[in-house]
């Protein structure tokens, strides 16, 4: 089934919904078109943008190496 399909198959549920799960989906659509990035301190994304730079620049530990460092605290 194609996206256009799903969409109107979507669309015609919607119209035996009660206010109750309509309010919920309501809710659900705003939060989903709600960009989280612009919610974070500068503080927050400086450090996403750091660790993406070391990323790019193939600074990176590999998840056993972190895990072996913190391994006293396990």
């Amino acid at each position: 089934m194609n996206l256009a399909t799903r969409k109107y198959n979507f669309i015609q549920e919607l119209s035996n919904v009660d206010e109750s799960l309509l309010g919920k989906l309501e809710l659900l659509v705003k939060a989903s078109k709600k960009d989280w990035y612009t919610e974070l301190s500068a503080q927050e994304k400086e450090e996403i943008e750091i660790g993406i730079s070391q990323a790019d620049n193939n600074e990176l530990l590999s998840h056993s190496a972190i895990m072996d460092k913190f391994s006293k605290w396990h």
